[in-house]
C-alpha cells in the first residue's frame, strides 16, 4: 500500500508530445497546445498547417504561456465597477472608458493584449542580458585561473633555473679551486727542478682544466617579483541602452 502510494506521489517525466520518446522538452507551441523536443520542432512542427504563424514559446517562459490570457475581466484600481481597456504607455498603467476621458492628448494607448507581450520580452531580455552577465563574469573568472596558473608555473620555473645556477656556480668554484691546487703543486714541483714530475702535472692540469671546469650557462642573480596590474571595468563590460 506504502508503495502504490509513493508511485501516485512521484513526478511523471513529460515526454514530446511529437515522437512520445525525447523526454528533453525545449519548446511548447501555444496554438496547437503541444510540448516538444528541439528535433520535432525543428522537423516535424513546421510541416503542420500555417505552423509558420503560430507562437512557438521556449520551454523557461512556458509558465508565461500556460493559457490564454483573459484582459477582459481586469478591474479599474481608479473608477469601481470599470473594466479596464485600454493600456496607457505614457502613464504605464491600464485604463478603463472613465480614464480615457480624463486622458490628455498626446498620450499612447495600446491594447492591453500587446502590452503584455511588450513587458513579456522586456522580462525576457532582462533575464538573456542577465544571463550574459553571469556567462562573462564565469569566462573572466576561468581567464584569471589560467592566467594565475600559468604565472605560477613560469615563477616555479625561474625558481628552479636560479637553483640550478647556484648549484652550477658552486661547483665551478670546487672545480677552480682544485685546478688551483695542482697550479702550486706544479710550483713546488719547478722549484725541484725536477723536469720529468713539470711534465706530468702539466698534462694533469690541462686535462683537468678541459674536463673539470665548465662554466654556468645561467646567469640569474634575483627572483623576479610580481607586478600588479590595473584592473579596468572596460573588460568586463558595459550595458548600454
Amino acid at each position: 500500500m506504502a508503495f502504490s502510494q509513493s508511485i501516485r506521489k512521484g513526478q511523471v517525466p513529460i515526454i514530446c508530445n511529437l515522437c512520445e520518446t525525447e523526454t528533453k522538452i525545449t519548446s511548447k507551441c501555444i496554438d496547437c497546445d503541444l510540448m516538444m523536443c528541439n528535433k520535432c520542432c525543428d522537423k516535424a512542427h513546421p510541416k503542420f498547417k500555417n505552423a509558420k504563424d503560430h507562437k512557438i514559446v521556449d520551454i523557461k517562459d512556458i509558465g508565461m504561456y500556460t493559457q490564454e490570457m483573459d484582459f477582459t475581466n481586469i478591474k479599474c484600481q481608479e473608477h469601481t465597477g470599470q473594466n479596464c481597456c485600454l493600456f496607457c504607455d505614457s502613464c504605464d498603467q491600464l485604463i478603463c472608458p472613465l480614464c480615457i476621458s480624463k486622458t490628455q492628448n498626446g498620450h499612447g494607448l495600446i491594447e492591453i493584449s500587446k502590452s503584455y507581450e511588450i513587458k513579456l520580452d522586456k522580462k525576457k531580455q532582462y533575464r538573456d542580458t542577465k544571463e550574459k552577465i553571469q556567462a562573462q563574469n564565469k569566462a573572466l573568472k576561468r581567464t584569471v585561473d589560467h592566467f594565475t596558473e600559468r604565472m605560477e608555473k613560469e615563477l616555479k620555473h625561474k625558481i628552479s633555473l636560479h637553483q640550478n645556477s647556484t648549484e652550477k656556480e658552486q661547483s665551478t668554484t670546487n672545480q677552480l679551486k682544485k685546478v688551483n691546487d695542482k697550479i702550486s703543486t706544479i710550483e713546488d714541483t719547478i722549484k725541484t727542478q725536477d723536469a720529468s714530475k713539470v711534465f706530468i702535472y702539466s698534462n694533469e692540469l690541462e686535462q683537468s682544466i678541459s674536463e673539470e671546469i665548465e662554466l654556468p650557462e645561467l646567469n640569474i642573480n634575483h627572483i623576479p617579483i610580481f607586478c600588479i596590474g590595473g584592473i579596468t571595468l572596460e573588460a568586463f563590460g558595459s550595458l548600454q541602452d
